[in-house]
C-alpha cells in the first residue's frame, strides 16, 4: 500500500514491509488516522505545521519512507516522532558535526535511519529528502514537520501553495491557515482540491491588535474524498492582494532591533518605463520536440504583449548566435508580426550550445543603442543545457559576462534573468548568471502540455513593468545613517511594479528607524522619506524576527556564492552557518539529526563545528553584543514536548539526519 502526502513541504509515505515487499492495498496494514496541516502567516511570512498520524495495524514491524519536498526557498524548523511513552525530536547541527555523529552511531552499534536527497530538477525548484524509519507493530505514530517560506509578491499577488495527494481515505484531514497582514486585503482567494472556482473574500476581519486577517479551515468529510476517486492531484492554493499606497512600502520593527523593509508600489501604467528588451533564446538540438514548441507558442505570446513603447529583439543561439534585427526595434505591429515570423521560421532546434557568445551578443545591444537611463533594460535568456561550444568553462563565462555587462565594477548595464529549462540545464550556473546581474533563475518543467507556455509567460509578466531604477534604501537611527554592513542590500538596480523588494536590517533593541528610498522614475527622480513604520508587538514580533534572520541567510548564502574571494566567501558562509544554528533553520550548511542517545538541543548550546563569533562582526560596532541570539522561544529545535507523546524502544528512528540542498546517504 502506498500513501502520499503532500504539502507545499511535501511528505510522501511508502509504506513497506522490511523486507521490502510493497504491501497489496487491500491488506491496509498501516492507515493513516489523520492529517492536519496548519499554516501561519503574518506579514507574509509562514510558518507551517504538517502533523500525521499513523497505525501500524500489522503485529510485524514495518518501514515507513518519507519523500519530503521543498521549495528551494523555504528552511525546515523542526521533525518530531512520538507515540505512547517516548518522543524523539531533531536536533541542528552544521553537517561536519552530523557527519561525526552519523559515524559515532556506527561505532556504537546504533541502527540508524537513511536520509538521501534526490533531485527532479526537470519537475520543479525543489530539495527532495527520504526519510526511513521502522514503526512497531500495532502502534500508533505521530509525525510532526515544521518548516518556515517566505511569500514574495509575483505579478501582483501573494502565493502559497499546499499540495495534498492522497491515495487512501483519511478519516480526520483537515487545513487550518492564517493570514494577518497591516494592509488592506485588496482580494483574498483559496481553491481546494475539489472546487473549479475560488472562494473569494475582500479585505478581511480587522482584529484587535490592528491586524487584517483571512482564515481558512477546510475539512473535507470521507465521503468528498471517496468521490475524488483516486485522490486529490491539484494543490491547496491561496493567494491574495494588498492595497498599496505609493509611499514608498512599509517598514516593521520590532523592540529587539530587527526590521525588515518591505517596498512595493501600487502599478500606475503612465508610470512605468519604457524598456529595451532582448530574448536570447536556445535552439539547440536538445530543445527539439516539446520545448522549442513551448518555447515558440510562449514567445507568439509574450511579443503581443509588449507595450508600443518598448524597444526589443531576439538571439537565436546553437553552435553561433544569430541576431534578429542589429539593433533593438520599436515594438509596433510591423515589428512584433516579423519578429513571429522569425521564431515561427528559425526556432528550430539543432546543433550545441554556445552560451558563452550569446550573453555577451546579447549585452552588446545594449553597449551600442544608446540607451536612455530611463529604460527598463532586460536579457531574458533561456536554455534547456549547460556549454558545450566554444567557451565551455562556467566560471570564465561568468567573469566574461561580469566584465562585458558591468560598468566600473558596478552592475550592470542590462538585468540577466535566466530560464533553466528541463533536467540538462546546468541550474546552479544560471542561478549564479542571474544573482551576479540583478536578474532572477526560473526553471521551467520538462512536460509534455501547456504549463510550460504558461511559465514562460508569467516569468515574462513578472519582468515586464519596469518602475524604478537605481533604488538606494538608507536608514536613519538616532540622528545618523544606519551603515550599510547593518541591512541586507541597500542598492537594487530595478524594480517591477508587480513585484516586491525586501531589505532585512538591525540596529540596538528599542531604536526606531527612519527610512529613506531614492528612486530613478519614469520621468523624474524623486526620494521616499515618509515611508510608514510600524512597531509589531506579542507573537508577530517573534515572526518579524525569523523572517529578519531567514532573509539575512538568504542574503549571505546568496553572497558565498557569488564571492570571487574565498576569504569573503568564507566569511559570508560563516555567518550564514552561526545564523542557520541559532535559528534552526536547515540549510545548505546545516543537518537536522535526531539520535537515541543525543541530548536534546537548547537554546544557548548550539553546536558551530567551529569556534563560535557573533555575528555583530560581520554588522556595525554599533550593535549590541550578542544581538540576535536565540532566547527560549527561538531555540534551534522547537516542539512540542508532551508527555504523552513519546516511541517505544522497538520504534526505531535512532538517527536522523535532515539536511538541505546537498545528498547525505546515511
Amino acid at each position: 500500500m502506498k500513501c502520499v502526502l503532500f504539502t507545499s513541504c511535501v511528505l510522501v509515505f511508502y509504506i513497506h514491509t522490511v523486507q521490502n515487499t510493497i504491501l497489496s492495498r487491500s491488506l491496509h496494514d498501516v492507515d493513516v488516522r489523520e492529517l492536519e496541516i496548519t499554516s501561519d502567516v503574518a506579514l507574509r511570512y509562514a510558518k507551517v505545521l504538517v502533523k500525521s498520524v499513523m497505525i501500524n495495524r500489522k503485529s510485524a514491524d514495518q518501514e515507513v519512507t518519507f519523500q519530503v519536498k521543498l521549495p528551494k526557498e523555504a528552511y525546515i524548523t523542526s521533525f518530531v516522532i512520538a507515540t505512547d511513552n517516548r518522543t524523539i525530536e531533531a536536533v541542528i547541527k552544521e553537517k561536519k558535526k552530523a557527519q561525526e555523529a552519523y559515524d559515532k552511531a556506527k561505532e556504537d552499534n546504533v541502527t540508524a535511519g537513511l536520509v538521501s536527497h534526490q533531485g527532479v530538477r526537470d519537475d520543479l525548484d525543489l530539495d527532495i529528502f527520504e526519510i526511513e524509519v521502522n514503526v512497531a507493530g500495532d502502534t500508533e505514530v505521530e509525525f510532526r514537520l515544521e518548516y518556515e517560506e517566505f511569500l514574495q509578491r509575483r505579478a501582483e499577488k501573494y502565493s502559497q501553495k499546499l499540495f495534498i495527494d492522497l491515495e487512501q481515505v483519511i478519516p480526520s484531514l483537515e487545513v487550518k491557515c492564517s493570514f494577518k497582514e497591516k494592509q488592506k486585503f485588496k482580494y483574498f482567494s483559496y481553491k481546494t482540491p475539489y472546487l473549479k472556482q475560488r472562494v473569494i473574500y475582500e479585505e478581511g476581519v480587522v482584529s484587535k491588535d490592528g491586524y487584517y486577517v483571512n482564515t481558512i479551515d477546510w475539512k473535507p468529510s470521507t465521503t468528498e474524498q471517496e468521490v475524488a476517486s483516486v485522490g486529490l492531484e491539484a494543490p491547496f492554493v491561496v493567494e491574495y492582494e494588498l492595497e498599496l499606497e505609493d509611499n514608498g512600502g512599509m517598514v516593521f520593527m520590532n523592540n529587539d532591533g530587527n526590521f525588515v523593509h518591505l517596498f512595493s508600489v501600487p502599478c500606475d501604467e503612465s508610470n512605468v518605463m519604457r524598456k529595451q528588451i532582448v530574448f536570447v533564446i536556445d535552439i539547440s538540438g536538445s530543445m527539439s520536440g516539446n520545448p522549442i514548441h513551448q518555447v515558440r507558442e510562449a514567445m507568439t505570446i509574450i511579443l503581443s504583449q509588449l507595450r508600443s513603447t518598448d524597444y526589443f529583439n531576439i538571439i537565436i543561439f546553437d553552435d553561433i548566435s544569430a541576431k534578429w534585427e542589429t539593433s533593438f526595434q520599436q515594438a509596433n505591429p510591423d515589428n512584433t508580426n516579423a519578429a513571429k515570423l522569425f521564431i515561427q521560421k528559425y526556432v528550430k532546434a539543432s546543433g550545441s550550445t554556445n552560451i558563452n557568445d550569446a550573453l555577451l551578443s546579447a549585452i552588446d545591444l545594449f553597449s551600442r543603442s544608446n540607451s536612455v537611463e530611463r529604460y527598463g533594460q532586460i536579457i531574458v535568456f533561456l536554455t534547456d543545457g549547460e556549454p558545450t561550444h566554444g567557451i565551455t568553462d562556467t566560471s570564465a563565462i561568468r567573469q566574461n559576462v561580469r566584465d562585458r555587462n558591468y560598468v566600473r565594477e558596478e552592475c550592470c548595464k542590462s538585468t540577466i534573468n535566466t530560464i533553466a529549462f528541463g533536467r540538462n540545464a546546468d541550474i546552479n550556473f544560471l542561478q549564479l548568471i542571474a544573482y551576479e546581474n540583478a536578474g532572477t533563475l526560473t526553471i521551467i518543467k520538462e512536460i509534455e502540455s501547456n504549463v510550460a507556455d504558461g511559465e514562460l509567460i508569467s516569468m515574462y509578466n513578472e519582468i515586464a513593468n519596469p518602475y524604478y531604477k537605481n533604488l538606494v534604501f538608507s536608514f536613519e537611527v538616532d540622528g545618523a545613517v544606519l551603515p550599510e554592513t547593518n541591512i541586507t542590500q541597500a542598492h537594487f538596480r530595478q524594480y517591477d511594479c508587480k513585484g516586491e523588494l525586501v531589505i532585512s536590517g538591525q540596529t540596538r533593541p528599542g531604536e526606531k528607524v527612519l527610512p529613506t528610498v531614492k528612486v530613478v522614475g519614469a520621468r523624474d527622480d524623486f526620494t521616499f522619506n515618509n515611508v510608514p513604520t510600524i512597531l509589531i508587538l506579542d507573537d508577530e514580533s517573534e515572526m518579524l524576527t525569523r523572517l529578519a534572520v531567514y532573509q539575512r541567510v538568504k542574503y549571505f548564502l546568496k553572497e558565498a556564492e557569488i564571492a570571487l574571494d574565498a576569504n569573503e566567501r568564507e566569511k559570508a558562509n560563516k555567518v550564514a552557518l552561526e545564523l542557520s544554528l541559532q535559528y534552526g533553520f536547515v540549510t545548505p550548511l546545516t543537518s537536522l539529526i535526531v539520535t537515541d542517545y543525543a541530548p536534546t538541543q537548547t537554546a544557548g548550546n548550539v553546536d558551530y563545528g567551529f569556534e563560535s563569533q557573533s555575528y555583530d562582526l560581520q554588522y556595525d560596532k554599533r550593535l549590541p553584543s550578542g544581538h540576535g541570539k536565540a532566547d527560549g522561544a527561538h531555540a534551534s529545535v522547537r516542539a512540542n514536548n508532551s508527555d504523552k507523546l513519546c516511541l517505544p524502544f522497538n520504534v526505531l528512528v535512532t538517527l536522523l539526519v535532515i539536511s538541505k540542498c546537498f545528498v547525505t546517504i546515511l
